[in-house]
């Protein structure tokens, strides 16, 4: 049986009927706006920028524009319970060719009374589906998409579906993303080849369910359950590493859940706990099993401080996957697991890691300055580029071991406006970080050193002025 802990959600708007649990994601994201009374209706409201950037670092020298994320968004209200929105992102997670590939967002939202329906659609400027030459556009439902569901508000109780993904992230400073992301492979082959063939590809998807919310004075708490299906060989020796051949196919379901509190007092304290947790991790390839977090924020007159602790706990055999692809990563040879340049699968796969973050600033009129120190341990694995999975050493048999951040930075208020430069010292246990006068095409002819200095500047604007709500951007 998985394991229930309770961890907080968040409250956006003031009543249970409008209230919606969401995670610090759909806070950046803006799905709904925080502060309902900056609204205007029957007119295109530009809603929010956020651009994140890498300016500089040791390891790599000047990456201005090449680690560019941006996400910018409009919406229109035709009353208080209707809207739409359109939103486009880039995230560029590898390299500057990444930036091509960019998302486009429609939102649409509508109440009757205490029901809510929202759907989330995606537009796919260079959709393949039909050929590889095909290269139509289209408009269809976000598949893995949290923000399209069905609410109705009862009391105190608060019921959601979400038919695609039950929003499964936890934490803030160490976000994990989407914790019951699972994989299949489509095709039904007789035999898992390094290559796909025919219309063989890995297929990834969110865990759909259902959340039940209670909310109370500043306090709320909630649970959840999903469930989904996942294709698999009969056959019990079926292996992916050791035995890829499968006399049939079946469908199998694999089950999750999540659990959760917070108690939010406007902009002076906030406790959020969280926790998720998914099954059949040996088989559907996830990257995790399980993660929880504990995010607190506290305001001491112009003091302020943000504690968190995020736990990760590792599936039990993940893909490698290569989302270009849409099959596995190390073809040659074939290597559909994490793994080293040995062959041998990376030590924190099943493993269960921790990171920490303190976070101390002062408000001084329009500006906050801030000292911020971080630690994550060999085995923690998050969605940020220093999770143990990726920052790793020349032959990746070893994670970072161990890795020390600390941080000096400030936030400069405008308006709805901030800009936030930061520079960070990190220190690894071991040598992870590639030196820029020393790069290969064999990583393991490369040097690597153990420690790096990154410089990273963002922008925020929202037209509520939710970006100088400290509880959620500090």
């Amino acid at each position: 049986m998985l394991k229930l802990l309770l961890f907080i959600s968040l409250s956006v708007l003031s009543t249970l009927t409008y209230a919606q649990v969401v995670t610090q994601q759909n806070i950046l994201q803006g799905i709904n706006p925080l502060n309902s009374d900056q609204l205007e209706y029957e007119k295109v409201i530009f809603d929010r920028v956020i651009y994140n950037d890498s300016v500089y670092s040791d390891s790599r020298k000047t990456e201005l524009g090449d680690q560019s994320e941006i996400n910018l968004a409009f919406r229109y209200h035709t009353d208080e319970n209707t809207f739409a929105r359109f939103r486009m992102a880039t995230d560029p997670s590898e390299n500057r060719f990444d930036n091509k590939t960019s998302r486009f967002e429609f939102i649409f939202s509508k109440q009757f009374k205490n029901l809510r329906f929202q759907i989330d659609m995606e537009l796919l400027t260079d959709d393949t589906e039909d050929g590889s030459d095909s290269s139509g556009i289209s408009l269809g439902l976000d598949l893995d998409s949290d923000d399209t569901l069905i609410s109705y508000a009862y009391n105190k109780y608060l019921f959601t579906f979400y038919p695609f993904n039950f929003r499964s992230d936890v934490g803030d400073e160490f976000n994990t993303l989407d914790v019951t992301r699972i994989h299949s492979i489509d095709g039904s082959p007789t035999s898992i080849n390094s290559t796909p063939v025919g219309d063989e590809k890995i297929v990834s998807k969110t865990i759909p369910g259902l959340e039940v919310m209670y909310q109370t004075g500043k306090s709320s708490a909630y649970i959840g359950v999903g469930i989904a299906t996942y294709l698999y060989p009969t056959n019990g020796d079926f292996d992916i590493e050791d035995n890829q051949s499968a006399d049939a196919w079946e469908r199998k379901e694999t089950s999750a859940i999540k659990a959760g509190y917070l108690y939010l007092d406007n902009n002076k304290t906030k406790v959020n706990l969280q926790y998720v947790s998914h099954q059949n991790t040996s088989e559907t390839g996830a990257l995790l099993k399980s993660a929880a977090s504990l995010n607190t924020f506290k305001r001491f007159g112009d003091e302020i401080f943000e504690f968190e602790i995020t736990m990760s706990q590792a599936g039990d055999a993940p893909y490698d996957v290569d989302r270009a692809s849409n099959w596995f990563n190390n073809q040659t040879p074939f290597r559909p697991i994490f793994s080293d340049t040995n062959g041998e699968k990376q030590d924190w796969i099943s493993e269960t890691g921790f990171a920490y973050s303190l976070k101390i600033g002062k408000n001084i009129d329009n500006v906050t300055p801030y000292i911020g120190l971080k630690y994550q341990d060999e085995y923690f694995i998050f969605e940020g580029d220093e999770s143990a999975h990726r920052l790793r050493n020349s032959t990746e048999e070893l994670s970072h071991g161990g890795l020390t951040r600390i941080a000096v930075g400030a936030y400069f208020y405008y308006d709805n406006v901030y800009f936030n430069p930061q520079i960070e010292h990190q220190r690894a246990e071991n040598p992870v970080f590639t030196n820029a006068t020393d790069l290969r095409d064999d990583r393991e002819l490369s040097s690597f050193e153990k420690t790096n200095t990154l410089l990273t500047f963002s922008v925020v604007y929202t037209f509520d002025g939710s970006s100088s709500n400290q509880t959620w951007w500090f």
